[in-house]
């Protein structure tokens, strides 16, 4: 793999909501509508491909395969804090955790 840099930026309207880019601070590629409804993109960190070998919540593959046809990826990470309060808390009761649908009947 080469070394290409990428570039995280979160959102600024949606929480847990990052972009990585392929280039700071150029966001041309990035569709209109998606980067309105992102809000300005505020600049988290930088680091480069090759020195990770996995990456949290995206496959390095799918990453770099993003990066090079559009420019961009888009993540989202759907997991609320409370969630994963929750089943960390059931694992060290010996509960299975709860999925997802399970988890919000407690926050109704």
């Amino acid at each position: 793999m080469n070394e290409r840099l990428v570039f995280v930026y979160k959102s600024t309207k949606k929480a847990r909501t990052y972009l990585y880019m392929r280039d700071k601070d150029i966001f041309s590629c990035v569709p209109a509508d998606l980067l309105t409804a992102f809000g300005e993109p505020k600049f988290v960190m930088m680091f480069a491909l090759s020195r990770h070998p996995t990456l949290p919540k995206v496959s390095v593959n799918e990453l770099a395969q993003a990066l090079n046809d559009k420019g961009y990826f888009l993540r989202i990470d759907l997991e609320d804090p409370e969630e994963n309060l929750l089943n960390v808390e059931r694992r060290r009761l010996g509960l299975p955790p709860l999925e997802h649908d399970a988890i919000k009947d407690f926050f109704h």
